[in-house]
């Protein structure tokens, strides 16, 4: 058994005393360094659009875009044309010198490309609720902005998904490997018998170079250079990290023309091509989360 004295022990509940004091202060800035993150903090919103994995895509999937896509190896199916998520960050990411966020996507998958957009916190109320931008990419003369599509769900298991789109035209979703027609390719998260999705239409990623009547269908690799998900042709991709890293300064309004942008909140990322490619089925963008490039 121990024995102190008085003077011990003054100096002994001193040092507790100053430990809690110290503990008790340090506490909440320890706290606000734990949630800063450089990676994807929330999810607001996620919506796949019809395809060929509606059957793998859970309305929950979305929250895999959060956090560091390096902790696992989780995906988010974007599904066709016009298919989406909305995150973001826990504070601003300020538009320096040079890319300022990347994009993280499977590695090694041919392009699929999805568009970038980006909004400020202007209210400050941490919630994407202000004006959307598009990061312009190479191909930014050739897309038609403001494009939707409005889809139609099958009237029953033999039938295929029909479309309208804001050109006037009208088409169906043909599989052309794994079903005799697109029934299944309708998310069971979407209860409406119909979907509008708009955004920015990409030209066709790939093109059919066949061989004696076969199918070989390619991405030219001049095609998509810069500024999208899911781009391993682009001269923004980080072949180590499988990711490509996206600059706040090409950031332009609905109309095309260039805006300025002091920092962002939130981002939206969203498969803007609509084409199906043969047996490779509709082109349909997989991201895996963002972060900040400080």
């Amino acid at each position: 058994m121990f024995s102190f004295t008085i003077q011990q022990n003054k100096l002994i509940f001193s040092a507790i005393a100053i430990f809690l004091m110290f503990n008790i202060s340090c506490k909440p800035e320890i706290e606000e360094l734990k949630t800063d993150s450089s990676y994807i903090n929330e999810v607001f919103d996620y919506v796949y659009a019809p395809g060929q994995h509606a059957n793998m895509a859970k309305k929950t999937d979305g929250d895999l875009f959060a956090g560091n896509p390096f902790d696992n190896l989780d995906f988010v199916y974007l599904g066709g044309f016009g298919g989406y998520i909305i995150a973001g960050f826990d504070h601003n990411i300020s538009n320096r010198e040079g890319a300022d966020f990347e994009v993280f996507a499977l590695k090694g998958a041919s392009p699929e490309p999805a568009v970038v957009y980006v909004m400020p916190d202007n209210n400050t109320d941490g919630k994407p609720n202000d004006i959307w931008y598009e990061l312009k990419g190479n191909q930014h003369e050739n897309s038609i902005r403001n494009y939707w599509v409005k889809y139609y769900k099958p009237a029953n298991q033999a039938s295929n998904i029909s479309w309208l789109d804001s050109d006037g035209k009208r088409g169906e979703l043909v599989s052309g490997y794994g079903g005799s027609n697109s029934f299944a390719w309708w998310w069971s998260a979407t209860l409406t018998d119909s979907i509008t999705l708009k955004g920015t239409r990409l030209p066709d990623a790939y093109t059919n170079e066949a061989v004696n009547g076969n199918q070989l269908w390619s991405v030219p690799t001049d095609r998509f250079t810069w500024g999208y998900a899911e781009n391993n042709y682009g001269t923004d991709y980080d072949l180590t990290r499988g990711s490509n890293k996206l600059d706040i300064s090409n950031a332009i309004d609905s109309v095309g023309n260039t805006i300025y942008l002091p920092n962002i909140r939130f981002i939206k990322i969203q498969t803007a091509v609509f084409q199906q490619a043969g047996w490779t089925n509709e082109v349909s963008a997989e991201i895996r989360g963002a972060k900040e490039i400080k």
